[in-house]
């Protein structure tokens, strides 16, 4: 049985492929320009073969790149650290210029306090190891690395109004405030921008679940629909265009993002 391919490599070698292809050079001009035979571009686009940052720096000089391809095997690189649930939805969120993402039941990954991301993650896999459990805590605030970069990507969130007050993991009341409490320093901070939308809100695009979007500056959008054990990409134009839609309605039902910022505060003196 042949190595397993993991997300990281598999994402990274497909942004290989589309800057070859953008440069309009085929495996065989990528081959001669490193003096190696074509199948071992095919592997580092595959994601079969790992690369190294000296054949990237070529890579990137040879295709054009800018320094882009230098950047993303440096995010790759850190998204090999995480867990292989949360690898390919890292990469995404670092290679991105914005991301959308909505939640009707939980406080995102991006925003969660360990402490909360412990409780909600022994509430989702109940009588996982505690060793497994920490392991994907340790994952999730990896993630939230993306938060301290200059380069950050322009990241929007909705989430009901329901998601403030539902508890998890039996955690406390003062828990759990200091989890609004992060996402209000977040929000005051300018990392990223929190709507909520009211629980008197007439309408409710959002009944399919969770969903992200995400925009980068070389490539079609995309987006994700979380379900229990991992994320289902969406690359389909139409599906992703209509993913878009959907964010845009349910901004228009939340409140501002100044309003959504004093319903926070509220929270924390309830």
């Amino acid at each position: 049985m042949g190595k397993s391919v993991s997300a990281v490599q598999k994402s990274f070698g497909g942004e290989l492929r589309r800057a070859r292809e953008a440069a309009n050079m085929t495996q065989v001009d990528a081959a001669n320009e490193l003096q190696v035979v074509p199948s071992t571009i095919s592997g580092y686009e595959r994601g079969a073969r790992k690369v190294d940052l000296k054949t990237i720096v070529k890579l990137d000089q040879a295709y054009g790149a800018n320094k882009t391809l230098v950047r993303k095997w440096h995010d790759s690189q850190r998204g090999a650290e995480i867990d292989p649930w949360f690898q390919e939805l890292s990469v995404l969120e670092s290679s991105s210029l914005e991301v959308r993402d909505y939640q009707p039941i939980v406080w995102p990954g991006l925003v969660q306090t360990e402490t909360y991301a412990r409780g909600l993650t022994q509430d989702v896999w109940p009588g996982s190891s505690t060793k497994s459990i920490e392991e994907l805590v340790r994952s999730r605030m990896k993630r939230q690395e993306l938060l301290e970069r200059d380069d950050r990507p322009l990241i929007l969130i909705v989430v009901e109004e329901e998601v403030i007050h539902r508890r998890v993991g039996g955690l406390s009341k003062a828990q759990m405030q200091a989890q609004v409490q992060r996402v209000v320093h977040e929000v005051e901070e300018g990392t990223l921008r929190v709507q909520v939308i009211p629980q008197g809100a007439c309408r409710h695009h959002g009944g399919t679940g969770p969903f992200r979007v995400y925009t980068f500056a070389d490539r079609p959008a995309h987006a994700s629909a979380e379900h229990m054990t991992s994320e289902a990409r969406i690359y389909d134009s139409k599906m992703v265009s209509h993913c878009m839609t959907v964010f845009g309605l349910l901004q228009g039902e939340a409140l501002s993002t100044a309003e959504s910022l004093e319903l926070l505060k509220e929270a924390l003196n309830e």
